[in-house]
């Protein structure tokens, strides 16, 4: 599944993965089943050198786990929402996390009335 470090990719890749209820329901916006999910993953970040530090290989399972526990920071309850990771060179980088029921509403902006300060 992994090339040695020789044959990374020099590029990064970018790409989304859509939750639903805390299961990945989507990657670049094509529906995937979670079987497929792992095995697309599996290929596509398995080509950038991220592994475990165990004795198997499982870059699905790490871009995944990685991605939800982003998207977990944000959220209330099981998460649904998106997350785009960054892969380059051994390593799968989360640029941004976003789900409809975040903890912070960024469109309110400073919502305290300060003459009461």
């Amino acid at each position: 599944m992994t090339p040695d470090g020789f044959t990374f990719p020099d590029d990064e890749e970018k790409l989304v993965i859509t939750f639903d209820e805390g299961v990945p329901v989507a990657i670049d916006g094509e529906t995937v089943t979670l079987l497929e999910a792992f095995q697309q993953l599996n290929r596509r970040v398995g080509a950038f050198g991220l592994t475990g530090r165990e004795i198997y290989e499982g870059p699905g399972a790490l871009a995944l786990v990685t991605a939800h526990e982003e998207l977990r920071k944000v959220s209330i309850g099981r998460v649904s929402g998106e997350v785009r990771l960054v892969l380059h060179r051994g390593n799968a980088v989360v640029n941004s996390a976003r789900d409809e029921r975040a903890l912070y509403d960024f469109t309110t902006g400073a919502t305290f009335d300060r003459s009461v300060a």
